[in-house]
């Protein structure tokens, strides 16, 4: 098909769809989703329930990736989802891979989402902002305005990239960081106030954190310290298990003379 909407889509009854707007064969939506004007969503989209798509938004585009020979591969996007304004969210690169993108995301103008990025739940990202290839973005992360992540890089959950930054190593869970080079700057308190965690527990993550951020430490010698920190389990493990993952190597920089 070359324009309009294709009568093999698997399209919920509920899902609403504005004018000039292209939907290929190959795509499933959700019930409750609305697909507003000039849209283009590409074979290989899956969307879930009740998301905002705004006008010029492409899912689905093939990867802008030397790698990718045309195969069969998916953009997968959960949710309750706003998608705002000339988004790009590609499919992934690799026979039957996927690009993942969950629940409860706000996705600003001009955001590109390239190939087989996995982005977590509640997460926002601002406009313009630029995610290379395989990259994760965590669970209630943040990313500022016009911010620029290298592939293969990582941003832990609760973690905070400051508007124009650039990222091109993996960001702990729970800090903020901006720049260009990016630099650590804190604990992402107003983040994790926003989520829901205790004051009295936002004050353990500062602590487990501050050695790292005021003596730029080893990760061996920090992580010894663990046993002793008053945070939960499952966060010192998510830490731990972020830091073994690791491609392109922890961010340590900070920036002097803040903590």
């Amino acid at each position: 098909m070359t324009q309009g909407i294709s009568k093999k889509a698997c399209i919920d009854k509920n899902v609403v769809v504005g004018s000039y707007t292209i939907i290929e064969d190959d795509v499933t939506i959700g019930t409750g989703t609305t697909i507003g004007s000039h849209v283009v969503i590409h074979n290989g989209s899956v969307i879930g329930k009740n998301n905002r798509i705004f006008s010029g938004v492409h899912i689905g585009v093939e990867p802008q990736d030397y790698h990718f020979k045309g195969e069969y591969s998916r953009c997968v996007i959960g949710d309750n989802n706003t998608i705002r304004e000339y988004s790009t969210l590609s499919r992934a690169t690799g026979k039957d891979r996927k690009t993942l993108i969950g629940d409860n995301n706000f996705i600003m103008t001009y955001v590109h989402i390239a190939h087989n990025d996995s982005i977590g739940s509640n997460v926002v990202i601002a406009s313009g902002t630029q995610v290379g290839g395989y990259v994760t973005i965590g669970d209630h992360a943040n990313l500022g305005g016009l911010t620029g992540i290298h592939q293969f890089s990582r941003v832990g959950a609760y973690a905070m990239l400051g508007a124009k930054s650039y990222l091109n190593q993996d960001l702990l869970p729970c800090l903020l960081a901006q720049g260009n080079r990016v630099r650590l700057y804190s604990v992402n308190t107003r983040g994790l106030d926003r989520a829901g965690f205790e004051d009295q527990e936002i004050e353990a993550i500062k602590g487990l954190y501050r050695p790292l951020l005021q003596a730029n430490i080893g990760l061996e010698k920090w992580q010894a310290g663990f046993s002793q920190a008053p945070v939960r389990d499952t966060l010192k493990e998510d830490i731990i298990g972020f830091i073994n993952r690791s491609k392109r190597g922890i961010l340590l920089r900070t920036a002097v003379g803040r903590q």
